[in-house]
């Protein structure tokens, strides 16, 4: 997953970078650094917001897993 997706994926969620930090456990910063590239986003990390898009009924899309 690119940090563009992810970042459009949070928002498509409706939910702010703190917001999806206390349901991942993880950090604001974490999420700022996934979203711009500063960190790599992991096979996990990206099944986790995936798995919370899923809990939200949003629709899966074809995105690329590390």
């Amino acid at each position: 997953m690119k940090p563009a997706e992810y970042k459009q994926l949070r928002k498509e969620l409706g939910l702010l970078q703190k917001d999806l930090a206390e349901k991942l456990g993880v950090t604001r910063k974490t999420i700022t650094d996934r979203e711009r590239g500063a960190v790599k986003i992991t096979e996990e990390a990206a099944l986790a917001i995936l798995q919370i898009s899923s809990d939200y009924g949003q629709n899966s899309r074809n995105l690329e897993l590390p």
